[in-house]
Order: structure tokens, then sequence, then C-alpha cells
């Protein structure tokens, strides 16, 4: 799968919708985009680029993230969320998008108190969605050998 290639088509996505970068917190994006299989996980896309990016997940996936998600930086923390949103000042982020079809009340408060007053966080949902519509090569082969399948076992 292409993971870095629809990182890179959300980056566009995200200077469109001007922000600096995304909280990605939605399991199955977070799959989308890196491939990790996981069940705690947060991945911060940076409209700049790979090197600005990073992926967070706790110790129990320390093995499994550095087999699933070779390509960006690691963090290691249980607050994944919290944790990447804790060092975005240092990323030059002002403009930190987040998907509120996602993120609870609470859980936005918690973001809110991380990220601190020189980062403003801005509702963005679906972007992810808008490119999962879109199916690339890998996943159109994996859809008819999965239709190919079924038609054999009803067969």
């Amino acid at each position: 799968m292409a993971h870095a290639s629809r990182r890179a088509a959300l980056r566009g996505l995200l200077r469109a919708a001007d922000v600096d970068a995304l909280l990605v917190t939605d399991l199955v994006n977070i799959r989308y985009l890196t491939g990790f299989t996981g069940s705690n996980a947060a991945l911060l896309v940076h409209a700049h680029g790979e090197p600005l990016s990073r992926f967070c997940t706790d110790g129990r996936y320390a093995t499994q993230a550095a087999v699933e998600v070779p390509d960006l930086p690691h963090v290691i923390e249980r607050a994944s969320a919290l944790a990447l949103a804790r060092d975005v000042g240092k990323l030059k982020i002002t403009q930190l998008g987040f998907e509120s079809d996602a993120v609870t009340v609470d859980a936005h408060a918690a973001l809110d108190e991380a990220v601190g007053d020189a980062v403003e966080l801005r509702r963005v949902p679906g972007l992810v969605a808008r490119l999962r519509l879109v199916k690339d090569d890998s996943e159109t082969a994996a859809l008819r050998a999965a239709c190919a399948a079924a038609d054999a076992a009803f067969a």
C-alpha cells in the first residue's frame, strides 16, 4: 500500500483547509494513512512533509509500530494524542486541525489544554474520509480478490 502517497494527498487538503497539521485520532484513518493495526495510536500529519510528521503509540506496540510504520518518526506514549499535541509548538504549528467528527468534547478540552495558547485548534472533519472514497490500485485489487473468493464460495 502507498501510505506515504496517501499522506501526501492529505497534505494538499491540509493546505486548502489552512491548517499546518492534522491530528488524526480515528484508528480507521490511522490505519489508512500508516498501515498500523494496533488499538492505541495517534498520527500528526504536517502540511510541510514527512520529517515533521509523527506517529505515536504506547509501549505495547513499539515493535509492531517499527514494522508497520517504518517511514515516520515514532513517539512512545500511552496518551498518544495528548503527547503529539504537547509537541506541536516545537514543530512550528499554529493552526492544528483535528477530526471533530471523531473527538469527544472531553478529548477536545484536553487537546486544547495540551496545545496551549499559541496554537489554535481547528475543526476539519472528513478530510481523510474524502481520500478514502477513491480507491487506489491496491485497494481495487483487494476488493476484486474478495469478490472472487465470495463468488467461489457461493458457487
